[in-house]
């Protein structure tokens, strides 16, 4: 069975505007498609949050109905217990929410992981409610954090786009270098099929001549590839590895600079300076030290 190439060709060349126009569409939908699916999980994430706080505010009055019926002892107000316990509710959200950032600036540092997978790291939330009630040295904490972990997540990034330009340059090198290996056994078969023809009486002088130039300049662009992937590995190499360690190095300053949240919240849930507390947390937090700013 043999395609009619002239008749596929005739046919794509009458209907080539409505292919086209098809084409357009489907990528406009998908365009569309994926914007609204991103603004579905927002407002999703948005929902949860709003849920969260009203089944906290629901819930606080039956506790202090229930502490007030268990003990003789006067209970805080109300009003008081309904704003400790959201405090609770959301700083336990904000713990979450700030070892996913520090995980997802570690994770910057790994050029194997695709950017859609960070998103979730990026945009891990939930901790905004804590500044509505949180004391104000907690407010201030959570924002000096806050600032750091921006500032950070900035750098990291800017030398992650730096890295993947010379990752997407070295695959740029490697698809011309293929190209070029494709030419190359084709100048080779058609040098071997106008040998044929001569050694026939078929005068291929010139065309001979042709395809030498042809072989040897793309022979001598081979070279040049070879050489400039040779540099370019070196310093993708050197980049990849600035990259992680700048990321290390930033999710430490993060870590470090959330130690003054994490005292606040066990001033503020009445634990003080209790070793028990946020032991977890703290066993993969190094100890604080004075990071140099250039040591990545």
């Amino acid at each position: 069975m043999t395609l009619d190439v002239d008749l596929i060709r005739q046919f794509l060349l009458a209907h080539a505007q409505t292919i086209l126009t098809w084409l357009v569409a489907g990528l406009i939908m998908m365009m569309l498609a994926r914007f609204e699916l991103r603004r579905a999980v927002r407002r999703s994430a948005q929902a949860m949050s709003e849920s969260v706080a009203t089944t906290v505010a629901a819930c606080v009055p039956d506790i202090a109905h229930a502490a007030q019926a268990a003990s003789p002892l006067p209970v805080a107000e109300p009003v008081e217990m309904q704003r400790a316990e959201a405090l609770r509710r959301l700083a336990l959200d904000t713990v979450a929410a700030v070892m996913t950032r520090g995980r997802w600036l570690e994770e910057l540092g790994n050029l194997r992981l695709a950017d859609d997978a960070l998103l979730a790291g990026q945009r891990a939330g939930g901790a905004d409610p804590l500044l509505v009630v949180a004391p104000q040295p907690v407010v201030q904490a959570y924002l000096g954090a806050q600032r750091t972990y921006d500032e950070e997540a900035a750098q990291v990034q800017a030398h992650r786009r730096d890295a993947q330009r010379l990752q997407e340059a070295l695959q740029a090198l490697a698809g011309e270098t293929a190209h070029i290996e494709q030419e190359t056994a084709s100048i080779v078969m058609r040098f071997e099929q106008v040998n044929t023809q001569a050694a026939q009486g078929v005068d291929g002088g010139d065309y001979q001549r042709f395809l030498i130039q042809k072989y040897n300049a793309l022979g001598l662009r081979e070279k040049e590839i070879a050489h400039e992937r040779t540099q370019l590995q070196a310093q993708a190499r050197e980049s990849a590895d600035a990259l992680a360690e700048h990321a290390h190095v930033a999710a430490q300053r993060y870590r470090q600079a959330l130690a003054p949240l994490m005292d606040q919240l066990r001033a503020a849930w009445g634990h003080g300076n209790s070793p028990d507390v946020f032991d977890t947390w703290h066993r993969s937090v190094p100890q604080a030290v004075d990071v140099p700013r250039n040591a990545a």
